[in-house]
């Protein structure tokens, strides 16, 4: 099921707490069975930056996170992301991108 195919863009939010299994959830479902090549994940964009200390690039890296769902949404593109929801900054993301016509 590909999703742009229909005209329509899907986000998948992978959730749940630290530990609970998804970057290795989205790693194998994204892909493979909903046809999703984009995923963002701020702990491996801060690994990227600095893989002997990622936690110092974690502000960095949630900015560049942002920065590429702004572009996703630009291009219309489905894309999947992972966080544990714990904060308010993905509400008003998702619901501007439902309201731009993303499929959540």
């Amino acid at each position: 099921m590909n999703n742009v195919d229909q005209g329509q863009p899907t986000v998948y939010v992978i959730a749940g707490p630290n530990g609970a299994g998804k970057t290795t959830f989205a790693t194998e479902f994204l892909p493979n069975f909903v046809d999703c090549r984009e995923f963002l994940n701020a702990d491996l964009i801060a690994a990227g930056l600095s893989p002997f200390a990622p936690e110092s690039q974690n502000i960095k890296a949630g900015r560049l996170l942002l920065e590429r769902m702004r572009e996703l949404k630009a291009e219309r593109k489905t894309f999947g992301f992972e966080t544990t929801l714990s904060g308010r900054t993905y509400f008003k993301i998702l619901r501007d991108l439902k309201d731009s016509g993303y499929r959540i």
